[in-house]
Formats: structure tokens, C-alpha cells, sequence
């Protein structure tokens, strides 16, 4: 009968491997065959005919020890084909010669075609599954979105290593010279096996071994036998797992190779559909990668963008404020805040524009940005208008909007806001002093021509005066209130003329507490006559002030009879020395009748006064000193509660420079 049957499949280089087997000796059942072309398998091949050797004795030489000569008597080799492929050779030998009729010829014949119908159909599906295997591990891939690239590519390996049925892997990314791989994933199982103590993970193209073949050669490669000879080949490291097939296959983007899988140790030996299923499943994990860090590149400028916008905005010098169509405030920077005095989180998505204007003002900013005359349609430029402060006060600014569009469609107004309070400060403070440098020039002029007048007067009334006999008293106490006005106006011009004819301090380094002491001694007369109580409350180790001794004092003696003044008998004066932020001070409170709010914001304009026979020129001459010695003067009353006047100074030793 028959003793010996195979079945040998040729893969895509023309060998033949053997898949199934029966009666075949160890030495006859090699893995691969290559026929030769002079063979019997290499004959059947060719002509895609039946060979039928009654003798197979006189066919040894072209058996390429396929079966154990000593032991055929004859054999019959049928082709595996397809209507249009040879897929292998049908093998059946007997040891009776002659055994292989023309019936048992035409049963080959027959049943090999069989196998070709089955062997396509086997490989088509196992294509087939291969594919559907793929499409689903790059479908996996693609869903990773918010996978790292570590969790990526050694999903993508154990994946490869599963297709192509290997026991183990690896994933390298190449620079983009080409020139150097570096390891991006292990297999699993080739981490868990391998006894390599530190596993390089940068090896050079040029210099190592298989791991660079096919970046070199540029080219899928298939070791199916690793132990042979290779010139690539530079030997495995002690340790090392054991390599027995071995295939890589680069991966491209473009003409650029920007990886490398490789995979090893599958028990069948791997084929082009390894080499298929193992590209395009790298290609798909390339693909996702590419698309990854392309989402990922963009999200980072759009958040750069968004940031550098987000800087823009609230660095800008001036207020921006941008509304949606509800007129609900989206957008409020820090310079918004500051002019307005709210939170940005207290208005953002919370307020309505409407709630930062004084009725009825924001809509007739609604009207004028949509009216040309104000810059344009749709454009407001420079409009001056008042916004309402978190204090409820108004605020008043310089105002450019814009309205946003989408697709045409109206979608808000941003708005960029100026704060006008500093320069209607100065704009006031300008025209003030204006005011005040014309009304001193015209005082010293009318101090100047009625002078000489006024003295004559007062100088021939105390003469009618002295020389009247007594019995005129009615006469003289008409004379005596001529003589007093005639002082208070020479008093009030001597007042004019220091404010009209302001001279620069002479400021020297000084005690301050020295110098309150000599002016409350100054002060003792008319505290005694209006019976004042003075306390006084001096720092010690008060900081060295610099400051004009005559001027300081005029503007100390100033402001406490303004507050003994104020006082009835019985008041205290309280006069005190300190320090705070960094400044010294000298406070000067009284318990007198206070001055009204109405006023004080008057109180130091010239000629102003809340005493009914004061010059109004005393707060005015004191303010125009501390502002020369760089101080400030700030007073704080209250109606039947008293009054405080605080002046600062700098210490010496953060003065104003010298001119040199």
C-alpha cells in the first residue's frame, strides 16, 4: 500500500515547506525545500503535470532526500493548484514497484486538486480573519485618543506579535536622519524572558546588527533560519533570548522611514501575509500617532494663542470689557477692574452691561456705535461718557467698542475704556493753578496800591486817637475799631503777599520733635487766653527730617490756632509725632466744632474760609509749603467731633535728591 505521503506548500519565494505528513523518517522531513529545477518536485512544478516513477530506484539522484531511498520501490508527485496558481506537491510513495496505477495516478491527481480548493480557501480566510484582526487592533488604536504614546505603540506591538502568531517584539522610532533607532516598546513576554541586564535603548543604524537591516536595505526582511550565516548579523549579547526566526519590516511616511517593528520566534516560518498584516498594522498606529501629535501641536498653539490673548487683554494699560447680544459680560480685565472696582469674578457670565452705566447711557452707547458719525458703523471712537463704579459713584471715561461679528451675525461689543479721573485731576488741578497764579498776581497788585493807603489811615487814626481828649469816648472806641481793621487788612496783605510771592524752602536736616516743642512754646499766650488745654505726645527717636524751620513753623502755628480757634474754653489741643509707612508726621487734633463735608473739599482753596473773619489763605499757604518739602497734608473732621490735620514727611534718608 502506501507507506509515505507529504504534503509540501511553496511560499512567495518558490520553496516548498512541509505542512502535513505520514510514514516520513526525521531526516526526511525538512522544514524547507528549494527544488531544483532538474528534480522530480521541481519537474511536477514546471509542467503543473502528475509524476508518476514505477522505479523510483532509477530517479534516486532527483529525489533532494525528500523520502529514505533504500525503502522506495515507487512514488507519484501531484500538483496543488488553483485554475490559475501551483500551490505545492502532493507526495505518495510506496515500496512496491509499480504500485501507483493509472487509476491510483488519476485518484492523486484528483484529491490534489481538492487540496488546492481547500488550501485557497484556507489561506483566504485566514487572510480574511488576519484582516478583520487588523482592522480591529488599528480601529482600537484610532479610538486611544487620550492614550499616551508609551500605551499606544505597545498596544500596537502586542497586537503585531499576536497577527503573526511571534513570541516576541519590538518598536524602535527612527531620527529624522535615518541614523539612529531608539527602543519605544518591548513585548511583554520579551521583557519577562530576557536576562539582559540593562537592555540599550539607542542603537546606530550603520553600526548594529539585524535590528538595522531594514532600514539599511529599506525593505521588509525574513530570517526564517537565524542561525545561518548573514553579513548584517553582529551576534547576540550573553543573556539574550534565543532567536530562531526573525522578521522586521520599516515603516514610511513618505520616503522617510520613522520606525522599525520587528518580531521573532514564530513557530511556522513568516511570510509575506506576516510581512502585510505586520505593515499595515504599523502603518495604521503611525497614522493615529501622526494624527495625535498633529491635535495635540494644534490644541497647544490654540492654547498658546489663547493665552497670548488672555495676556493681551488683561495687560493691556486701559479697561476692556466685552458683552454677548444679552449684554451679559463675558469678558473684564484686571485694568476694568481697577477703574471700576469690582472683581472680574464677581461680574463675568453674572452682570449686565447695563449695570456699569448710569441709566439710560448704555443705550445710547448702543445707538451711537451703530451710527456713522461716531466712527463708522458698527465702530465708537474716543466717546466721552461716565461708567458707574462698584461705590455707585461715576466714574468718567474715554470709551471705543466695537461690535463682534459671526458669519454677519451680531454676536456682541467689546469695548476699550480709558479712565479720564487722573486727567480731569490734572485738567482741574491745571486750571487751579492758573486761577490761583492770576488771582495772586492781582492780590499782590491790590496789596501793592492800597499798602501805602492803609498805613496813612491807621498811622493818622492812632495820632486822632492819642491826641482826643478822654471825653470823647464814643469817638474813640470808633477810632480804636479803625485802628483794629486797619491791622487785620495789613495782617491779610502781609498773607497775600507769602502766597503771591511764594518763595522756595531752605530745607536743612532737623529735629522735628524740636521744632513742635518751640511752637507750642510760641503758642502758650494764646492757649492761656482761650483756655486750651495742650497735649503733646512726641515720638522718641523720631527720623531726621529735612525741612525750611520758618516755613514748617508758619504752617504748625497755622493750623493750631485754626483749631483753638475752633474750640470753646475748656477744648484740647493734642499735637503728636510718629512714624508710619515709612514716613514721619506731626498731628494736630482739636475737639472743636468740626468742618461741615460740604466743605472740605474747599478748604484749601485761597480766600476760602468757614470763620467769619479769617483770610482763607492760612490752609492754602500751609498746603503750597508741605507740597515744596515733598509732603503731603491730609485733614479729617468731623461735625461736633473735632478736627485732625496730619502732615507727612519723608525721613532724610529717603528725601529727594539734591540738584547737583
Amino acid at each position: 500500500g502506501v507507506e509515505i505521503c507529504a504534503v509540501r506548500l511553496l511560499d512567495e519565494n518558490g520553496r516548498l515547506h512541509l505542512k502535513a505528513f505520514r510514514g516520513l523518517s526525521p531526516e526526511a522531513r525538512q522544514v524547507a525545500v528549494q527544488p531544483q529545477p532538474d528534480s522530480l518536485l521541481g519537474q511536477c512544478l514546471r509542467t503543473g503535470q502528475v509524476v508518476s516513477v514505477p522505479n523510483s530506484q532509477e530517479q534516486a539522484q532527483r529525489l533532494q532526500g525528500l523520502l529514505p531511498e533504500e525503502t522506495l520501490a515507487s512514488l507519484v508527485l501531484a500538483p496543488i493548484t488553483t485554475e490559475t496558481l501551483t500551490l505545492g506537491v502532493l507526495t505518495a510513495a510506496s515500496s512496491q514497484r509499480g504500485y501507483f496505477t493509472q487509476e491510483y495516478v488519476e485518484f492523486f491527481q484528483s484529491l490534489a486538486g481538492q487540496l488546492g480548493l481547500a488550501v485557497r480557501t484556507a489561506n483566504m480566510e485566514e487572510i480574511l480573519r488576519l484582516d478583520e484582526s487588523r482592522l480591529e487592533a488599528v480601529w482600537q488604536i484610532s479610538q486611544m485618543t487620550k492614550a499616551s504614546l508609551q500605551e499606544i505603540t505597545e498596544f500596537a506591538l502586542e497586537e503585531g506579535v499576536r497577527l503573526t502568531k511571534s513570541h516576541m517584539g519590538y518598536l524602535a522610532f527612527l531620527d529624522e536622519d535615518e541614523t539612529e533607532l531608539t527602543i519605544q516598546a518591548w513585548s511583554k513576554s520579551a521583557l519577562a524572558q530576557c536576562a539582559l541586564p540593562h537592555q540599550p535603548l539607542v542603537y546606530r543604524v550603520a553600526t548594529t546588527g539585524l535590528w538595522g537591516e531594514a532600514v539599511r536595505q529599506r525593505r521588509p526582511l525574513i530570517f526564517n533560519d537565524f542561525a545561518a550565516p548573514h553579513p548584517g548579523k553582529k551576534g547576540l549579547p550573553a543573556g539574550h533570548l534565543e532567536l530562531r526566526r526573525y522578521m522586521s519590516v520599516p515603516v514610511f511616511d513618505g520616503d522617510q522611514i520613522v520606525a522599525v517593528a520587528g518580531v521573532a520566534n514564530k513557530e511556522e516560518e513568516y511570510d509575506d501575509s506576516d510581512v502585510r498584516q505586520l505593515t499595515l498594522l504599523m502603518m495604521g498606529m503611525w497614522s493615529h500617532i501622526k494624527r495625535q501629535r498633529a491635535e495635540e501641536a494644534l490644541a497647544a498653539e490654540v492654547e498658546r494663542g489663547i493665552y497670548f490673548q488672555h495676556l493681551l487683554i488683561h495687560t493691556c494699560m486701559d479697561g476692556i470689557v466685552a458683552h454677548d447680544k444679552e449684554g451679559i459680560i463675558r469678558t473684564f480685565n484686571e485694568n476694568a477692574a481697577r477703574i471700576l472696582g469690582y472683581e472680574p469674578e464677581d461680574i463675568l457670565g453674572r452682570m449686565n452691561i447695563r449695570d456699569l452705566y448710569a441709566p439710560g447711557l448704555a443705550e445710547d452707547m448702543q445707538r451711537k456705535i451703530h451710527d456713522p458719525g461716531y466712527g463708522g458703523v458698527g465702530i465708537l471712537e474716543n466717546f466721552e461718557t461716565f461708567m458707574r463704579h462698584k461705590n455707585g459713584s461715576l466714574v468718567p471715561v474715554w470709551l471705543s467698542a466695537r461690535v463682534l461679528y459671526e458669519n454677519d451675525r451680531e454676536i456682541g461689543i467689546i469695548s476699550h475704556v480709558k479712565d479720564l479721573r487722573e486727567r480731569k485731576r490734572l485738567e482741574e488741578e491745571l486750571l487751579r493753578n492758573e486761577r490761583l497764579a492770576a488771582l495772586g498776581k492781582m492780590a499782590a497788585h491790590i496789596g501793592h496800591e492800597i499798602k501805602n493807603p492803609l498805613m496813612l489811615i491807621g498811622g493818622f487814626a492812632r495820632q486822632v486817637a492819642k491826641d482826643l481828649p478822654p471825653d470823647q469816648e464814643k469817638n474813640l472806641q470808633k477810632l480804636q475799631i479803625i485802628i483794629d481793621e486797619v491791622k487785620r487788612l495789613e495782617e491779610f496783605l502781609v498773607e497775600v503777599g507769602t502766597y503771591a510771592k511764594f518763595s522756595e524752602p531752605q530745607k536743612v536736616p532737623g529735629d522735628l520733635n524740636a521744632l513742635v516743642q518751640d511752637t507750642c512754646t510760641r503758642l502758650e499766650p494764646s492757649l492761656r487766653e482761650s483756655h486750651i488745654d495742650l497735649v503733646l505726645n512726641l515720638a522718641p527717636h523720631l527720623p531726621t527730617v529735612s525741612f525750611d524751620p520758618g516755613h514748617l513753623r508758619q504752617v504748625l502755628i497755622n493750623i493750631a490756632k485754626n483749631g483753638i480757634e475752633a474750640m470753646e474754653p475748656g477744648g484740647t489741643l493734642s499735637v503728636t509725632t510718629g512714624t508710619e509707612d515709612h514716613r514721619v508726621f506731626v498731628e494736630i487734633r482739636d475737639t472743636g466744632s468740626g468742618i461741615p463735608k460740604e466743605m472740605l473739599d474747599k478748604i484749601f482753596q485761597p480766600f476760602f474760609s468757614s470763620k467769619p473773619k479769617g483770610s482763607g489763605l492760612g490752609l492754602a499757604i500751609s498746603q503750597k509749603i508741605i507740597q515744596a518739602h515733598h509732603g503731603e497734608i491730609i485733614i479729617d473732621s468731623e461735625p461736633q467731633k473735632g478736627t485732625r490735620v496730619t502732615i507727612f514727611l519723608k525721613p532724610e534718608d529717603a528725601a529727594e535728591p539734591k540738584a547737583a
